[in-house]
């Protein structure tokens, strides 16, 4: 995970991920981590405004990360939910589809995966990357911090935050 001292909040940001050499998931963020996780750490309203099991949700995307790629989820927990609904959106089109990497980059989310036979071309694929293009749309507009509207914010990192994330 990349860390900059400047970025607002990064001493907050989390990582979820697996450690690969164990076969029992470990899920952390910094809340959790430092032992102040509230009710809001741990569930999530997705657009049908039902609380999820976050790290349920999250383990099943991270046990789609195909060996090699390392199991994480390198974004803040505001992207959490769009993750989630990326993942079952995704999960539609094809079930056992294959997660690479999720991740922010110039402050949106970049989601990478592929198709569950491995062949990257044709409407499965086409149909996965309107999903995928929706979710770094939706990203450009929301707070990677705590999930409400946000914008771009440019100032030596980049990261979409909203005005409360950004002081």
């Amino acid at each position: 995970m990349n860390h900059h001292n400047d970025e607002p909040g990064s001493e907050e940001s989390s990582e979820i991920g697996r450690d690969t050499a164990a076969s029992e998931p470990a899920v952390t963020t910094g809340a959790t981590h430092k032992g102040a996780a509230t009710p809001d750490d741990s569930d999530a309203n997705v657009d049908s405004g039902t609380p999820v099991d976050i790290d349920h949700q999250i383990e099943r995307i991270l046990s789609r990360i195909s060996s090699g790629w390392g199991r994480s989820l390198d974004v803040d927990a505001g992207w959490y939910a769009l993750i989630i609904d990326t993942d079952n959106e995704l999960a539609r089109i094809d079930p056992d589809y294959v997660v690479h990497q999720a991740k922010q980059k110039f402050g949106t989310l970049r989601y990478y995966c592929a198709p569950s036979g491995g062949d990257p071309t044709g409407a499965l694929q086409d149909a996965m990357d309107a999903v995928i293009d929706e979710a770094e749309r939706k990203s450009a507009n929301t707070c990677e911090r705590c999930g409400q509207p946000g914008t771009l914010q440019d100032r030596g990192w980049v990261k979409t935050l909203c005005t409360s994330c950004t002081k």
